[in-house]
């Protein structure tokens, strides 16, 4: 039972029953014999969940806590890791003491409450909602003792709609924690963000504005500033693709879809995708709504939602657009404007920096320099322009060729799924001299690429960069590069050769990993580590292990010392076999 002793896992079982049946009392003099070092997060729950503050008050005082061993939870609750969502949460066995846990849909931890029962078999019953607040109270009281963050459990009472516990947990000045809060106006979070987008999928649509309305409420606030109440106003709430997507019905009704506007970020919200949605099902009322809050302003994003909507026959939104333009737009500037465009594009070089951004996405760096951050174009045969404009181009962005949407993110924003089955197809690219720096995912799943440069001058090649680049046959790794990071080669199942010129200090792990048909690979004596300092077992490799693989690397390298470590095959500067 992993680290889990027998002996532990019943006395936490034992206990666990106690806690269900006895009396405080009972329970104090049964913990103590059992000592300190006993698992009790879910324990505690069950306590503040269905027996009260005097069985909790006894758990605490003898040490119990929510401190989570995940060891002793994997054991004890093999079933909480098969569920995704379920295993981001620090304070897992916490939300048992949420009220309204029905209200977290079919999460692990609703299931798992609602088959405890005492010995005699019945189902247990919650105590009253008065106790339960006296409950939380007293775990705030001593919360850095048990463990246990006011913070995050107001930001779920929040959002399953207990409006005395919210109350109570303001009433002693709790705010919703840094963590929550960074999380609700960022993102990020991992599993924590996608229960998030659950937790609002299943609020009432009558409870949805109120609910959101006092977590937006929440943000930035401090018990001792007014200012920061002013400056909660301002944030916004983070959007996902995800967020919209379970939250479907609500964000594509007129009756929320303002709300939506209003508090979350609209710069991350994919306009033309989720105009596309309201035209193809005549959802001209939602048309009306984003057309007040300016995106149908410019008048190229007009037009083509005229002609998507032309094109495929949704006459009612069609007429709606055409309605809509006249009603607002210049005409005659319109196409002063137009036709200036024209013969701009007409009159510009190959090379002109509007051709380039035909072809080309990018950002400006902070040092001036340009980072390309996708490939638009359809060339098979691909070279990196050293400039654009006056700005040198320095860096290849994550995911800028990929051939994976899941590397790129959101693939719309990247250029759309054609751009990524395009990065497929590409064989061969030529990267500037001026290039420093290639991000993590660069190039990775780019299944037909047969050969890249890498160029003296660059620092650095980020981790997954040439990830499953199945094709690629031979690689230099010039000696400015410091580090070769983890998995960047990963997958190159045509790889065969490898030469890594002297400069070089680190490789990570599993740089070089199954590379099956890699034949020889050259290393210098310059580096210095094979592994991340976190690595220790065998199977994080920084090569292949196979019959036919030689490297070669310098007497007393620490490649050597490694490569003899692993019992790879190994020869010498002198092309001896050692």
């Amino acid at each position: 039972m992993s680290s889990l002793t027998k002996a532990k896992a019943d006395g936490i079982a034992a206990l666990e029953q106690a806690v269900i049946n006895d009396t405080p009392a009972e329970v104090a003099k049964l913990y103590q014999k059992l000592g300190k070092g006993v698992f009790t997060a879910h324990i505690l729950g069950i306590a503040g969940r269905f027996r009260g503050l005097d069985m909790v008050k006894v758990l605490v005082e003898n040490g119990a806590s929510f401190h989570q061993d995940m060891e002793a939870v994997r054991a004890l609750f093999p079933q909480i890791f098969e569920n995704e969502l379920a295993t981001y949460l620090p304070d897992f066995f916490i939300l048992f003491l949420i009220k309204n846990i029905h209200i977290t849909g079919d999460y692990i931890w609703k299931r798992y409450i609602e088959k405890l029962a005492d010995r005699k078999g019945n189902p247990l019953k919650p105590v009253c909602e008065e106790e339960l607040i006296q409950v939380v109270e007293y775990l705030c009281d001593n919360a850095e003792k048990v463990c246990f963050r006011p913070g995050d459990f107001l930001y779920f009472a929040i959002l399953t709609d207990d409006k005395n516990m919210t109350a109570a947990l303001k009433g002693k000045g709790v705010t919703i924690s840094d963590e929550k809060q960074k999380m609700l106006t960022e993102g990020g979070g991992g599993n924590a963000w996608f229960a998030y987008c659950s937790l609002i999928e299943h609020l009432r649509d009558e409870n949805f504005i109120r609910v959101m309305s006092a977590l937006i409420s929440e943000l930035g606030r401090e018990q001792s500033t007014i200012d920061s109440l002013e400056a909660s106003k301002d944030k916004k709430l983070h959007y996902t693709d995800w967020l919209c997507h379970v939250n479907h019905n609500r964000f594509f009704s007129p009756e929320y879809l303002g709300f939506f506007l209003d508090h979350f970020n609209q710069s991350k919200m994919n306009k033309k995708r989720l105009m596309q949605e309201m035209i193809f099902y005549e959802n001209v009322a939602c048309l009306e709504i984003v057309a007040q809050y300016g995106w149908l302003k410019l008048p190229r994003k007009r037009d083509e939602m005229i002609e998507y909507a032309a094109q495929n026959g949704k006459m009612e939104s069609t007429a709606w657009l055409l309605d809509y333009k006249n009603r607002t737009a210049d005409l005659a500037a319109e196409a002063e404007k137009a036709e200036k465009k024209l013969m701009r594009e007409l009159n510009a070089s190959p090379n002109s920096v509007a051709e380039l951004r035909k072809i080309w996405s990018y950002k400006k760096r902070e040092d001036g320099t340009l980072i390309i951050t996708n490939y638009k174009g359809r060339n098979e045969k691909v070279i990196v322009p050293e400039k654009i404009g006056k700005s040198i181009v320095s860096a290849i962005e994550i995911g800028a060729f990929a051939g994976n949407a899941v590397c790129v993110g959101d693939y719309h924003s990247a250029g759309g799924l054609k751009h990524i089955q395009q990065h497929r197809r590409i064989t061969n690219i030529t990267l500037p001299r001026t290039i420093r720096q290639i991000r993590s995912y660069a190039f990775s799943q780019m299944w037909a690429l047969k050969e890249i440069n890498i160029p003296e001058g660059v620092s650095e090649i980020s981790e997954c960069a040439f990830w499953d680049c199945r094709s690629l046959k031979n690689i230099t790794i010039p000696g400015t590069v410091r580090k070769i990071g983890k998995k960047a080669f990963f997958g190159c199942m045509e790889l065969e050769k490898v030469c890594v010129c002297e400069g070089v200090l680190e490789i990570e792990e599993h740089a070089f990993n199954a590379c099956d048909k890699l034949r020889e690979i050259r290393m210098p004596k310059s580096v210095q580590r094979l592994l991340s300092d976190q690595s220790e077992r065998l199977s994080a490799e920084v090569f292949p292990y196979n019959q036919k693989l030689f490297i070669y690397c310098p007497k007393g390298s620490k490649t050597e010392t490694y490569c003899r470590e692993k019992h790879f095959r190994i020869k010498n500067s002198d092309n001896e076999i050692v």
